[in-house]
């Protein structure tokens, strides 16, 4: 029986992403060569990749307001990298007080933020058509293209995101430094939300990398929890675990349903197939094999001799145009019922649509539709990060009241945290976060940043394998080992709050 979602080739559908590969990258575009007669088909995708933000009314969306904001903010002392992004910046590093200062003179991002916080999206236009110069100049655009047998796809302002998250753990160490908690978790909450609505974006890349910025986010005010726990009011820590962080997107709920799947690389893969099928919707001989040879070498090198050879032999054999399509939409199908899922539900054991297509009849779809399991493990990250971060303004609420952690999690629940967030996406019971009481007692922990010893208690969740460790080894959703979320043992690691 066929799901609920249509097969029409619009963004309306309720529908699963396919990652088109290749053409969805960041920050270099994919150029494949010119076919023989030039054709322009980016108007029709670009139309369907824009419909979901054309039913959003523009008070709704925040990039317009987030990009102008952005535009005004000065450079950072440091460039943004792995030395300095959201999860870098702490008041132990070398030159904080640049930071600091560079963040106060930065005060208008902060507000815009708080300004747009109960968008619904974030709304980046694909394409610059209409798009505001001065935000096409300093690349604050999605630019997707198919002309003239060149395949683009690229995110820039993915980049003004990363330097907005760097303010932000900027400021808001800076606030909390002077004792302005609630000013500071303020700014932060907001651009927690503003990460979840750029979360709902219609393509892989941007899905997938915004919800690694609100997971490196949660886990950064985790780290200031931790550092600032005994300065925090316990009135703060309750508002952030009953009204704040349960509601970063009013419409979630513990296991982020409403997050959904991203859909603008299908009709990405759409696009590619219908630019190299002729008139009969056989495969173009002039078109199909430099494209998928290109396509190929530039995802394995090693491939790139005699690519194109073998693409040719495959144009002979492979599906038309109308049952490529309908393949498409079958593993687009597959997925968005297994999104739907429960990660233990039996269906998920069973092999996918991708897995089972022909890999010679479907050659050209399975390459524009890359398996995106991933994505799946990506969102059980991103889960037990806001539910663990849920659980831990609590279980902070709870000892800024009486001075002593809890010895059972129950004991926090209603007046700091709602229960269910109490929630483990690793259970295979679907069952609740492992907390663990430690007294006087002290836990040593191993993971990528060392050995660290936990004190007062410990919450993890169990990571892919389903099994509690007893938090023996950290791995933030990784198959095995525990994924530990309190306390932070980054903050730990560096002294923070000691």
């Amino acid at each position: 029986m066929r799901s609920e979602r249509t097969t029409s080739s619009t963004l309306l559908r309720r529908t699963g992403p396919i990652l088109a590969g290749l053409l969805i990258a960041s920050a270099t575009p994919l150029v494949l060569s010119a076919p023989a007669q030039a054709r322009d088909d980016s108007a029709k995708m670009l139309g369907e990749l824009n419909a979901p933000w054309a039913l959003v009314s523009e008070q709704a969306r925040s990039a317009t307001r987030i990009f102008t904001a952005y535009l005004d903010l000065t450079k950072p002392p440091v460039e943004i990298g792995e030395e300095f992004n959201q999860t870098a910046i702490w008041p132990g590093m070398d030159n904080f007080d640049a930071v600091a200062k560079w963040a106060e003179a930065n005060a208008g991002m902060g507000k815009a933020l708080i300004d747009v916080q109960n968008c619904q999206v974030l709304g980046v236009p694909y394409g610059t058509d209409g798009v505001d110069a001065k935000f096409v100049e300093r690349g604050l655009i999605a630019e997707v293209s198919l002309k003239d047998g060149v395949a683009r796809a690229e995110f820039p302002y993915l980049k003004a995101l990363e330097t907005i998250g760097a303010y932000v753990s900027a400021d808001m160490y800076r606030l909390c430094e002077a004792g302005k908690f609630d000013e500071a978790f303020a700014i932060g909450v907001a651009w927690a939300r503003v990460l979840r609505q750029a979360a709902d974006a219609t393509t892989f890349a941007e899905k997938s990398s915004t919800m690694l910025m609100l997971c490196d986010t949660l886990s950064a005010q985790r780290d200031m929890m931790w550092t600032y726990r005994e300065k925090i009011p316990a009135a703060t820590f309750q508002k952030l675990g009953t009204r704040e962080y349960p509601f970063i997107k009013p419409q979630d709920n513990e296991r982020l349903k409403r997050l959904a799947m991203p859909e603008g690389d299908l009709v990405i893969g759409e696009a590619i197939l219908e630019s190299v099928f002729d008139s009969s919707g056989q495969p173009d001989g002039e078109k199909f094999a430099p494209l998928f040879a290109s396509l190929q070498s530039e995802s394995e090198p090693l491939t790139a001799f005699g690519a194109s050879k073998r693409w040719s032999k495959i144009a002979g054999v492979h599906g038309s145009l109308e049952a490529s399509t309908k393949k498409l939409n079958d593993i687009y199908d597959d997925w968005w019922r297994r999104w739907r899922m429960r990660p233990y539900d039996a269906m998920m054991a069973l092999a996918t649509e991708h897995s089972r297509a022909n890999p010679v009849k479907y050659a050209a779809v399975l390459l524009v539709a890359q398996d995106i399991e991933s994505l799946f493990e990506l969102r059980r990250r991103l889960t037990a990060e806001v539910c663990g971060t849920v659980i831990s303004a609590g279980i902070c609420g709870y000892r800024a009241q009486y001075q002593k952690w809890p010895d059972k999690i129950e004991m926090a629940y209603a007046q700091f945290m709602p229960k269910r967030f109490n929630f483990d996406p690793y259970s295979r019971e679907y069952g609740q976060l492992v907390f663990d009481y430690l007294g006087s007692s002290k836990r040593p922990i191993d993971g990528e940043l060392g050995l660290v010893e936990a004190t007062g208690c410990v919450l993890y969740a169990r990571n892919g394998d389903g099994e509690s460790g007893k938090a023996a080894r950290h791995a933030p959703g990784g198959v095995q080992d525990d994924f530990v979320l309190w306390p932070p043992l980054r903050a730990i690691s560096r002294g923070q709050g000691e």
